[in-house]
């Protein structure tokens, strides 16, 4: 047995027993822990690892994250319980962060800048480096980030000199934050673009178990498809904005027209309706185009199964060349890496941590019950983990001959 969907639906006794007698037969293992992104929704996330911190739980000799997966991964090698809940609730919910109506008037894109700066040393949530090297002392820890050129994943060290820049590079949403992100003499984008899930790169370094959280429910991501979201991505997005704009503008006081809003919303919806034109074209129409839409042959189901903060993370401000890249690069990895996870090749063992259904939060523009719902469910399948796996873990680990060796 080599793979386990453990969640509040998914609990299972049995499953967990079996699981654990392969575990307890091997000598030893190399234990990697891989952290989704998922803009807010990763207060779940946020909630698993303060239950970890919490029982001061830490078999793991790999980290890996992915956007707001790697900003979780920071607060709990630095053992700051409850940073990820504060960022994402105080941080990441504050107009100075995202503004809907200043983001759709094309006043101000998501200020990621302004959110680093608070984990930085003069902020208001400081990263507690000193702490964090020592926990790396036998550990790696990295961050998932795309190249702009080439959209390939690349996974950069945390906690290094650098470690502001590679935190702006692996959470850098192509439309969402438009500044361009260099390091190294290249660009930047999102780390979710190309590896949404890096339980790939845990692997090839060599870990032989790896604990994934996620932050979407498995009914979702395993199957490969999804009846759950038949209204398509773009009705979702303009409800969304017709929902969440009125607020906005009271919110600051704007005395803005009526005519203005309807203004706003009608040339965005025209915006995505030629988007989608483009995009669903006939095959044939564009020869240069043929191989790249024939990877994204299903891309009608693919918009169904799409949630609005998805499209955020993949379009860009490019040409309409480059939004396809994109699309077909995520999309292709995406499934590959779901039928990567639930069917693992020999030797290597997945645990999956997710929601049992999804999520209340958004990836923006979530409410603060609905962060606190989340956080909670995330607390409780983590209490719920510790106890079913840490004192087999903690004497599997490989990271025991380090510390003997010490």
């Amino acid at each position: 047995m080599n793979y386990l969907p453990f969640s509040l639906r998914d609990f299972n006794h049995k499953s967990i027993a079996d699981f654990s007698s392969v575990i307890h037969a091997a000598p030893s293992k190399k234990i990697g822990l891989i952290v989704q992104g998922g803009g807010q929704r990763g207060i779940f996330s946020a909630g698993v690892l303060d239950s970890f911190l919490d029982h001061q739980f830490d078999p793991f000799e790999l980290y890996i994250g992915t956007s707001a997966g790697a900003l979780n991964l920071s607060s709990f090698i630095s053992r700051q319980p409850r940073f990820g809940y504060h960022f994402i609730r105080d941080v990441s919910m504050n107009d100075q962060f995202f503004n809907l109506y200043k983001y759709l008037s094309k006043q101000q894109p998501m200020n990621l800048d302004w959110a680093l700066q608070q984990v930085s040393p003069s902020g208001l949530y400081p990263l507690d480096v000193v702490t964090a090297h020592k926990t790396l002392l036998h550990r790696t820890a990295l961050a998932c980030a795309t190249r702009k050129d080439t959209l390939q994943d690349y996974y950069l060290p945390m906690y290094q000199q650098d470690w502001r820049e590679v935190l702006l590079a692996s959470c850098a949403i192509p439309l969402l934050y438009n500044q361009p992100v260099n390091m190294n003499d290249l660009q930047w984008v999102d780390g979710g673009v190309s590896a949404a899930i890096p339980v790939k790169e845990a692997w090839r370094r060599g870990a032989d178990l790896v604990v994934v959280i996620r932050t979407e429910p498995l009914e979702n991501s395993d199957k490969g498809s999804s009846d759950n979201h038949e209204r398509g991505i773009f009705d979702d997005w303009r409800e969304n904005v017709e929902t969440q704009l009125p607020y906005y503008i009271d919110k600051l006081s704007l005395n803005e027209s009526v005519d203005k809003i309807k203004t706003i919303h009608q040339e965005l919806s025209q915006r995505f309706e030629q988007w989608r034109q483009h995009y669903w074209e006939d095959e044939d129409s564009n020869e240069d185009n043929t191989a790249i839409k024939s990877k994204v042959l299903t891309r009608k189901s693919w918009f169904s199964q799409m949630n609005i903060e998805r499209l955020l993370q993949l379009t860009g401000q490019g040409t309409n060349s480059e939004i396809l890249e994109m699309l077909a690069r995520y999309h292709r990895t995406y499934q590959d890496v779901n039928n990567f996870l639930v069917n693992p090749p020999q030797g290597l063992q997945v645990i999956q941590i997710a929601p049992e259904k999804t999520l209340n939060s958004s990836a923006l523009l979530s409410s603060y019950e609905d962060l606190e719902l989340d956080y909670q469910q995330g607390k409780q399948i983590g209490e719920q983990f510790v106890t079913s796996f840490s004192q087999l873990l903690n004497q599997k680990t490989s990271l025991m001959q380090h510390l003997r060796d010490k």
